[in-house]
């Protein structure tokens, strides 16, 4: 029988025909066509709690329809962002510091190879810090046009990013409608998704690459399943556009998490096949294509990462920091070849953190509004947060009824291959983002698996939780409707009354200790006792609050599936009402950290201070030594001035190991004189006053202060003796600053023989200079 068929996969008619008649054949070897046949003959024969489609007559539109749906939400949203001015952010503003050098490379014809404007110089392109046009990339140009242009026509980068949610939100729909959900349902996966609070606050905090990466993943994924049942030019196309993008993001930490998430569905659907015994050709054409798409992607990719690849062993992420080298008894957690564990590891997620996917103000969530006698009764922006990292914007909070729903999803349809992938998958994402907090998996990636160590904030890898539960809460909705029986839903509301219940007592319970806590956190023990005591009455109130808001969302969520399912309301209504609750939801959460600066915020940051004309009088090449008076970390770039402080997180070891070692500033700053001058440091800016006996120089109208250094040495000069020392030894002379620059040199290396000393005539000029490079004589 086998022998006389052809593929039934292109033949809808011949294949029910055969499925009705020779089942086993069809079972042997088109598994998935007989189910979704199976269960086409049982939505004829069984009443469904389900509407056909999103609107009667519409079936053809419904991703147009969905498209626009997501588009219109994720713009009012971010309407204060897009239309009302800007997110405050420092990272997006850092970014947007080095328009100016790029424009002035451009004009030159030259590619932004280096910039000289931050931690006295550092690579721009290889540390993926600014990229140049690269008209080469035909695909990034056509599909990342796409998104500038909108960001064009709207006149806010916002939009730009925007375009990117919405692209996610329809990747996520259409991979729901593959696996069989009705439209309304798949609407409220995708809304689910969008709306993550920590996913939807990327852009607030200028995480911009992050949204373009997390948007391929459900692209991909249909790519695979499309290839898995059959091979299709066009979806092996779309799946190498969408590789390419996702490297093309270059966020290397969330394309790793998207090779995670890829090669646990493959491994999934082979192990599946091979228990059963089917096929497995599916599988291994879809890998193969998956394989052939990534190599295509790199290879298209390859300047920009070959070139990252290279200066990476220089970089902060390629090399620990000296005092492991000097110091061998602490080198017994750590790797030499990247970050050090304490760096990698500092935001980590932690299990007692869990309670924020059902209590996202629990640990303070972040970013709050408050108002109150701190403040003398006006509302500003404080970080509330009080867990054990360093700081967060927001919570991981995907939203209460969503949560509930993915839970019974991965239950009902436990032996679903692609639900128990999903499960799989959150369960990897969760304690990989434990990182040092509970480290089972994070240790063994972190000293096992080559470049893992280059990464660091272990929590990112909650992206891939967030990914995963959305979906996952469409077949919650999906299971509860083909129950026959209301005993589950009866469970789930009594479930969501106690939780409600629970909002009124614990807290009542817990307040004393609970503020204690708050007071005790490292965040908050540093302030005056009235301010802490303070904070802490301020962040039990909103958790209080928060816990029976969700369970008042929680019970009106259930309360319409119990409703639906007892067919009290038609199924439109019900899923339209659900959509309805799960969106305000999200949003009553994602609100908070959003602070928007009235305005064109880049035109506001970057005014044209009169300091900053003050210093351009100033022709010759030198350096400033900023601390706090620019309005960002990376600011001097705009202005075209050459600082020895800066952000990045890939600078270079070498430098970061100066300022660790010598810098007398806590590894952020330089605060040693000695080293001002022999970088070159003829200005030192400060927003306050630094030196008691030393006048500045210039006094700007905004309160800044411009002190000279007239000790600064300049670029190039010839010295009369060379000596060889340790590289700890060279840092122990810089930071004591005993011995004079001009007249010894110290090399790690051999020195080279035959070095005569330059009599008192010899003289060195800068004469000319680039960004690339400089002429002397």
């Amino acid at each position: 029988m086998k022998t006389m068929l052809y593929d039934l996969r292109r033949d809808e008619k011949t294949f029910k025909f055969i499925a009705e008649r020779q089942p086993d054949y069809v079972v042997a070897d088109y598994p998935d066509l007989l189910l979704r046949y199976l269960r086409e003959q049982h939505s004829q024969t069984q009443p469904t709690l389900f509407p056909p489609t999103l609107l009667p007559g519409l079936q053809r539109r419904t991703t147009a329809i969905v498209t626009l749906v997501l588009a219109v939400l994720v713009v009012v949203f971010l309407w204060k962002g897009i239309f009302g001015g800007a997110f405050v952010s420092s990272d997006s503003l850092s970014s947007e510091s080095f328009r100016p050098y790029l424009e002035q490379v451009s004009k030159r014809g030259e590619f932004p190879l280096w910039v000289p404007y931050i931690f006295s110089g550092m690579p721009g392109y290889g540390a993926l810090l600014v990229t140049g046009d690269r008209w080469w990339d035909l695909v990034s140009a056509v599909v990342f046009g796409v998104a500038k242009a909108i960001g064009t026509v709207f006149g806010s980068d916002t939009a730009r990013i925007g375009f990117w949610y919405v692209l996610y939100g329809v990747g996520v729909f259409v991979l729901l409608r593959r696996k069989d959900h009705v439209p309304l349902v798949a609407l409220l996966g995708s809304i689910a998704a969008v709306f993550s609070t920590f996913v939807i606050v990327w852009v607030m905090i200028g995480h911009l690459t992050k949204p373009v990466a997390l948007a391929m993943f459900p692209w991909i994924l249909l790519g695979l399943e499309s290839l898995r049942e059959r091979w299709n030019p066009a979806h092996a196309l779309l799946l190498v556009v969408a590789v390419h993008v996702l490297i093309e993001s270059t966020h290397l930490q969330m394309v790793f998490y998207g090779v995670c998430t890829f090669g646990l569905y493959l491994l999934f659907e082979l192990i599946s096949r091979l228990l059963r015994r089917e096929s497995v050709l599916g599988v291994v054409r879809a890998g193969l294509v998956l394989g052939l798409a990534a190599a295509l992607s790199f290879g298209m990719a390859a300047d920009r990462y070959l070139t990252t690849l290279e200066y990476t062993p220089y970089s902060t992420r390629g090399t620990a920091p000296i005092k492991f080298k000097l110091n061998p008894d602490s080198v017994q957690q750590q790797k030499l070849d990247g970050n050090d564990y304490e760096y990698a590891t500092n935001w980590s997620f932690s299990p007692e953190e869990m309670i924020t996917f059902l209590i996202p103000n629990y640990f303070g969530f972040g970013k709050m509004d408050y108002r109150g006698p701190l403040t003398g009764g006006r509302s500003t922006k404080i970080m509330a947060y009080w867990g054990q990292m360093p700081f967060t914007d927001a919570a991981n909070y995907m939203g209460i009824i969503v949560l509930v729903l993915a839970i019974v999803g991965a239950w009902l349809y436990r032996r679903d291959v692609f639900v128990q992938f999903l499960v799989v998958l959150g369960v990897f994402a969760l304690l990989l983002s434990f990182g040092k907090t509970m480290p089972l998996l994070y240790d063994l990636f972190y000293y096992h698996l080559p470049l893992f160590n280059k990464f660091r904030a272990p929590s990112m890898a909650l992206a891939m939780l967030q990914f995963a539960v959305p979906i996952l809460a469409a077949y919650g909705v999906r299971g509860i409707g083909e129950q026959r029986s209301d005993r589950l839903v009866r469970w789930l509301f009594i479930g969501a009354a106690a939780w409600l219940v629970l909002g009124f007592v614990v807290p009542a319970v817990i307040e004393t200790s609970y503020q204690q806590s708050v007071q005790q956190s490292q965040q908050v023990a540093q302030y005056a006792p009235e301010v802490k005591a303070a904070i802490a009455r301020f962040v039990f109130n909103e958790m209080r609050s928060d816990w029976m808001s969700g369970g008042f969302v929680l019970l009106l969520g259930v309360g319409l599936l119990w409703v639906w399912q007892r067919r009290k309301l038609p199924p439109h209504w019900a899923l339209l009402g659900l959509i309805a609750v799960v969106t305000f939801d999200l949003w009553r959460v994602g609100y908070r950290p959003m602070e928007v600066a009235k305005g064109n915020a880049v035109s506001r940051t970057f005014q044209q201070y009169d300091y900053v004309d003050f210093l351009r009088r100033d022709t010759t090449a030198f350096r400033i030594a900023d601390f706090g008076a620019l309005p960002v970390p990376n600011a001097s770039a705009y202005y075209g001035l050459e600082n020895i402080h800066g952000y990045h997180s890939a600078k270079l070891r070498i430098y970061q190991d100066l300022m660790d070692e010598a810098g007398n500033g806590g590894g952020s700053v330089i605060m040693n004189p000695f080293l001002w001058n022999l970088l070159g440091v003829k200005y030192i800016l400060s927003d306050r006053q630094m030196f008691e006996q030393s006048e500045p120089v210039f006094r700007s109208s905004t309160g800044t202060l411009v002190y000279a250094n007239p000790s600064a040495l300049p670029r190039a000069f010839f010295v009369r003796h060379a000596a060889r020392a340790r590289d700890g030894e060279i840092l122990s002379r810089l930071r004591a600053g005993n011995f004079d620059p001009r007249d010894t040199v110290f090399l790690e290396g051999t020195l080279p023989s035959g070095i005569v000393p330059p009599d008192s005539t010899a003289t060195v000029e800068l004469v000319e200079r680039s960004f690339h490079w400089q002429r002397y004589r």
